[in-house]
């Protein structure tokens, strides 16, 4: 008969988790909330639905907010653990969505509101590319 304590002293538990790991899955779940103003100002007037261009840009302020809390997620548990499938997966919103729109930003938006556009953009991307880096470097680590 086995007992539950001998199951799990055979299990290796990790030896705690690397500060890098740690502190760079902390500021990617709060780069990740973060990522939540950019909807809540879209919708801050919000769009006539009876036009396909107020549907899309509901559809895109729903997309925006699915992609930031499942980068928190991610950033909590399986970043957190060091898989790196995860981290992987957490770079992609900043290739696909965060630095194409930039780039649009500062190509069209009119100049006397391009720091108030592109300053906390910009804020984002650093803070959430750094978290990635620490992250990477943990994950190396272990």
């Amino acid at each position: 008969m086995k007992h539950r304590s001998d199951d799990t002293s055979r299990r290796q538990r990790p030896q705690g988790k690397p500060g890098l790991l740690r502190l760079g899955a902390a500021l990617l779940a709060v780069s990740s909330v973060g990522l939540l103003a950019a909807p809540a100002t879209i919708v801050r007037v919000m769009p006539d639905l009876s036009t396909r261009s107020g549907r899309h840009t509901l559809a895109g302020v729903l997309a925006l907010m699915a992609i930031a809390i499942l980068e928190c997620v991610l950033a909590m548990i399986p970043i957190r653990r060091g898989e790196r499938w995860a981290l992987a997966t957490a770079a992609v919103p900043f290739v696909v969505i965060g630095l194409p729109i930039f780039l649009i930003d500062a190509t069209y938006v009119a100049s006397e509101r391009l720091w108030n556009t592109l300053a906390p953009q910009g804020a984002g991307l650093a803070l959430g590319v750094t978290a990635l880096i620490l992250c990477a470097l943990g994950i190396q680590k272990r």
